[in-house]
């Protein structure tokens, strides 16, 4: 026990270790659950992108980035569970590393701790076992902030444009990145707040007299420009010329080229991602007009999002019930980590010489995120309390660390007593992180006794089926696929989209009939390239019928009878009742 509480060594072999065993346990069965109804939407419209050659901008699937990535994976590994999920895998297994850019601000065994709480806590692990952007966009803009930080504390440049970058690239995944600045800017009022509040005046005191210069030398210039006195013993036109000479000295002043420089950088990433394909590589050729496709990636996508998102049609809910949703999922999912965000700020805040900035600064940024994401966002779904459990593992690492000292010192005073405290507190937090995460992204990925399980996930074994329909699909020739029923019926006959059924305003940017009530099995039958078609009525149902019929359970009986040596099985379409379970006839030849 002695060796296992000895100081630790520097942080980035420990952090290295922690980030691939956090990426062996992410990739682990991958591909196993059933896609997520969401999952499956979006992973299918990559593929029909995929087809056509052209992509863009549909708010209701969220930024660029998965499109445009998915796609290239897609293309080069083929379009599967494993590797639409491969993304955000990755994402959750580096953010632990993204740990050693505040270790500035932090001590080592904090720097550890946090990184062990970003790769170990449940909701985090199961949302990177998801295609889905909420993850990936956290772990950018916090890496963003520790760039920020790192360059802030090192006096190194050259970590502004990769936070520049990150922060850019986390506009590109979701349009919820609009809050983080948001967050940032409240959470750097309170600490600035509390540094008054605490009596550290220094800084705020340098600023208030700098403003006092700059607006004595302003006066002295009105002055001057309004025709003024200019004998030289008021000294007003000597004392413009130190101003002016004085403010070009500024460091803020001096930056002005690279903010220009590091604006310009992120700018060009936004127009790089949201700008229509193939529009833009058109146009770079000097096959069309450039400026279009620049006005539809700027203002053109700042208007389809106003339409979407902005209407209050999309926030017409109880804050109320959001919030206490909320609270329950992040309660649930960081069973650990959300007591020690609170013991670390309190601790941080109210003992020792000062509180740190940043200790209170990702306190108040993670709650914050509680309270304003359960006022606007539209559906209660657990990859809300992302955006507060990554900035919240900050102060609770501080709290995790101060444990650790303690039990360490403990042990090398012999106190049994106090050592045994420290040790049990320590197991409970491991065995209710683990055991949490087990259960939520191993044992009960598709249970509705989970609360991180958003609604809409299928439940059931529905794998073996599919494997089944992928060799139905290879092996027959003709209809491989029947849907059976009016929800499910499309009568166009095709299962693919057309370029029409993108300019179509309707649901969701154009889908065809019957697409939605099918999912998740869109995803699937499009990769196996499975030949699909749909029926009204039992009058039109064929004598002989494919090898997979698929229906809802509550109207198989009009079929059944037609169904002889068909295998029966059923799932649900969503985990609430109300939706009506899918029933799909395999033959069993």
């Amino acid at each position: 026990m002695r060796r296992f509480l000895r100081r630790p060594s520097r942080p980035l072999p420990a952090l290295l270790a922690v980030s691939a065993l956090a990426l062996a346990v992410r990739l682990y069965d991958l591909g196993g659950r059933v896609a997520h109804q969401d999952e499956a939407r979006v992973a299918d419209w990559i593929l029909q992108y995929m087809a056509m050659g052209t992509w863009e901008y549909r708010p209701i699937i969220h930024g660029p980035f998965l499109p445009h990535a998915n796609g290239v994976l897609f293309d080069l590994l083929g379009p599967s569970d494993f590797v639409m999920r491969l993304l955000p895998a990755v994402a959750g297994a580096l953010l632990p590393l993204a740990a050693l850019l505040y270790r500035t601000r932090l001590r080592d065994d904090e720097t550890v701790a946090l990184g062990l709480l970003l790769a170990a806590n449940p909701l985090l692990l199961y949302y990177s076992r998801f295609m889905r952007n909420d993850l990936m966009l956290a772990a950018v803009m916090f890496a963003a902030v520790g760039c920020f930080v790192r360059a802030w504390d090192t006096k190194r440049l050259r970590w502004l444009p990769v936070a520049a970058f990150l922060f850019a690239l986390g506009f590109t995944m979701k349009e919820n990145g609009l809050l983080y600045p948001v967050a940032w800017a409240g959470a750097l009022l309170l600490v600035a707040d509390s540094r008054v509040v605490t009596g550290d005046r220094g800084w705020v005191g340098r600023a208030v007299a700098g403003g006092r210069r700059v607006y004595r030398w302003l006066l002295g210039l009105v002055d001057v420009l309004a025709g003024g006195p200019r004998e030289p013993d008021h000294g007003l036109a000597a004392h413009v010329r130190g101003g002016l000479r004085a403010a070009l000295r500024n460091p803020v002043v001096r930056y002005v080229p690279l903010a220009v420089l590091l604006v310009a950088e992120a700018v060009l990433v936004v127009v790089l991602f949201y700008a229509p394909k193939p529009d833009l590589w058109t146009a770079l050729s000097g096959g069309r007009p450039l400026l279009p496709v620049l006005r539809e990636a700027t203002l053109g996508v700042w208007f389809e999002f106003l339409g979407t998102w902005g209407g209050a049609e999309m926030h017409a809910h109880s804050t109320v019930q959001f919030l206490g949703h909320l609270l329950e999922i992040t309660i649930v999912g960081a069973p650990a980590l959300l007591p020690l965000a609170v013991v670390g700020f309190v601790a941080d805040r109210y003992t020792g010489d000062s509180p740190r900035d940043l200790v209170a600064f990702s306190a108040y940024w993670g709650f914050a995120s509680i309270f304003g994401y359960a006022a606007i966002t539209d559906i209660l779904a657990g990859w809300t309390a992302i955006h507060a459990v990554v900035p919240l593992a900050v102060p609770a690492a501080v709290a995790l660390a101060a444990l650790y000292r303690m039990g360490r010192e403990a042990f090398a005073t012999d106190r049994p007593s106090l050592a045994a405290g420290v040790v049990a507190a320590l197991a409970l937090s491991a065995l209710m992180t683990g055991g949490v995460a087990a259960g939520a992204s191993f044992a009960y990925d598709q249970s509705t006794e989970n609360p991180l399980v958003q609604y809409a996930q299928p439940a059931g074994d529905m794998k073996p089926v599919l494997d089944d329909i992928r060799e139905a699909s290879q092996s027959n020739d003709g209809v491989d696929v029947l849907f059976y029923g009016d929800e499910f019926h499309n009568p166009t006959g095709s299962h693919e989209f057309t370029i029409d059924d993108w300019d179509d305003p309707g649901d969701a940017g154009g889908a065809y009939p019957g697409w939605f009530a099918r999912l998740p099995l869109p995803w699937y039958l499009n990769q196996y390239d499975a030949n699909v078609t749909s029926v009204q009525s039992v009058a039109g149902f064929p004598d002989s019928p494919p090898p997979v019929v698929v229906t809802l359970d509550r109207e198989s009986d009009d079929i059944e009878d037609r169904l002889d040596g068909y295998a029966r099985y059923t799932f649900p379409r969503y985990l609430t009742s109300g939706h009506g379970d899918l029933a799909i006839y395999v033959r069993e030849d």
